[in-house]
């Protein structure tokens, strides 16, 4: 296989000094079912960089399903919260707008959205009006007109045919209506306000791209938008393991792909979190000028203690499809057959909206007799506290950017043995194996190895310390960032100050 290209990207601009009085720069940080209502590597990363950067006034727009759950991090004092914006809820949207009402709304998004090649800015022009109108988005949704405009432009896209596509499948009626409360939902979340700032960070190339979007259209706001995961590949995964019928998987990845062509086109700037990630982007039309790999870090860690020699494998991570759960069972089953003494210890909850895939891990949990030897231990919020009780790390994802996970093992001089998947081989290169997704045999020949050779594990997480120390640290994540921040928002500050 051909090598892959070096990357040219654009190079980390350097900030100009900050000024020691006058306003400071607002930054809008908006989030998907992340920071600050669920712990994990997003949200994780979202508060070191507040925290971080205090020279700045952050507000947090948090896109959240309605289950009235309270945050899980309190916001520093420079940061408050706006929102959250509650997607699927039962409240009606809030404000007025008069004028005449666009019909054509569900047409349109469904045309630039899941079309092949939809406009993007038609997208967003669409957007604009629900924002100005976001009781009139409600009155479209509902009436006889809006249906059939969406009918209309669903037609249109059915009809594509174009050769990288394939051809679409026919969707039902039940499968028609799926869809067009999504795009009410696009819309609604295009409607919800947002407050008066200097940048726009957003956090994914999905959901909540969409306010930023409308944003920038109104305001000519600079947005930048890191991606942890690429977020259309993960929706790919998803769709392939869902189960879900040939229209609604269209319908899903249809979707993700028009709501990520939005977020890359309105992004001035886009962070990816790893190399592996900018690849991705670019094989999905992005200009490397606009890429800017900025790796995740974590705080310079004490020297690392031995590990406990007790035959612990730990794992962390949400219990999610993506985190491939059940190839981690596998492991263990595997790995015990051969080291019955072995003890594997898992922490992490299970993802909201995924509580049937929890159940058939609870089940193969069973099924495959693993009764305490495996543990679910349950959310975290210590993370680096669990990796440090393990001999071994074990991560099973199918996809992933720079896990924040690895990292934590790194800290504590861990070994890791994963899959590679996004940036995780060139993170662990040396200092613990990868195997290929979904390869229980592999991983778990690994697992033992590490195990049965504690003097070589001990060395490949002191090689893991050291790297995280020179390379994937905390200070030149923040002030990576710092430097890019502040050259997006030095102008507007300064316009600001002369009013």
């Amino acid at each position: 296989m051909a090598a892959a290209p070096a990357l040219e990207l654009a190079p980390v601009p350097v900030a100009a000094p900050v000024p020691a009085a006058g306003p400071r720069a607002r930054i809008l940080l908006l989030t998907e079912g992340t920071y600050p209502y669920a712990l994990g590597g997003v949200s994780s990363w979202c508060d070191l960089l507040i925290r971080g950067l205090d020279e700045f006034d952050w507000s947090v727009l948090p896109i959240v399903a309605p289950d009235g759950r309270p945050p899980l991090y309190a916001l520093p004092p420079h940061a408050r919260e706006v929102g959250p914006l509650e997607v699927w809820s039962e409240g009606l949207p809030r404000g007025g707008g008069r004028g005449p009402l666009r019909w054509d709304l569900p047409g349109a998004l469904v045309r630039g959205l899941l079309g092949w090649h939809g406009d993007t800015e038609a997208v967003v022009a669409e957007c604009v009006w629900c924002r100005h109108h976001p009781a009139g988005v409600r009155r479209v949704f509902r009436s006889g007109r809006g249906w059939h405009a969406f009918l209309a432009g669903l037609r249109d896209v059915l009809a594509e045919r174009v050769p990288e596509a394939g051809t679409p499948p026919r969707l039902d009626l039940v499968e028609a209506a799926g869809l067009y409360q999504t795009l009410y939902w696009v819309a609604r979340t295009a409607s919800a306000p947002t407050p008066d700032t200097d940048l726009l960070h957003v956090t994914a190339a999905g959901w909540s791209a969409i306010p930023a979007r409308v944003h920038k259209a109104l305001h000519g706001t600079p947005m930048v938008l890191t991606e942890h995961g690429v977020y259309l590949r993960e929706a790919y995964l998803a769709a392939v393991r869902s189960g879900g019928s040939p229209g609604a998987r269209f319908s899903a990845t249809r979707l993700a792909r028009g709501l990520a062509r939005c977020a890359y086109a309105g992004a001035d700037v886009i962070c990816p979190v790893t190399d592996a990630n900018a690849y991705w982007e670019m094989g999905l039309g992005l200009e490397p000028a606009k890429i800017l790999v900025l790796y995740n870090g974590l705080r310079q860690p004490a020297p690392p203690v031995r590990p406990p020699d007790a035959r612990v494998v730990v794992s962390v991570g949400r219990i999610d499809p993506l985190k491939d759960v059940h190839t981690l069972l596998r492991v263990a089953a595997e790995t015990l057959r051969v080291m019955p003494e072995a003890r594997f210890r898992h922490f992490g909850s299970v993802t909201d909206g995924e509580e049937a895939y929890g159940r058939s891990c609870f089940a193969l949990h069973e099924r495959l007799g693993l009764a305490d030897r495996f543990a679910f231990m349950g959310r975290t919020t210590d993370p680096t506290g669990a990796v440090r009780d393990a001999d071994v790390v074990l991560m099973t994802s199918i996809s992933e950017g720079l896990p924040m996970s690895v990292l934590e093992a790194m800290s504590e001089g861990r070994p890791v043995v994963s899959t590679a998947v996004g940036g995780v081989p060139d993170v662990v290169k040396g200092c613990g194996v990868v195997c290929a997704p979904g390869d229980d045999h592999a991983l778990a020949t690994a697992v033992v190895m590490l195990l049965r050779n504690p003097e070589l594990a001990w060395r490949l997480g002191l090689r893991g310390h050291n790297r995280l120390g020179r390379i994937f640290n905390e200070s030149a994540c923040v002030e990576s960032y710092r430097a890019l921040l502040h050259t997006l928002t030095r102008d507007r500050v300064r316009l600001r100050a002369v009013r």
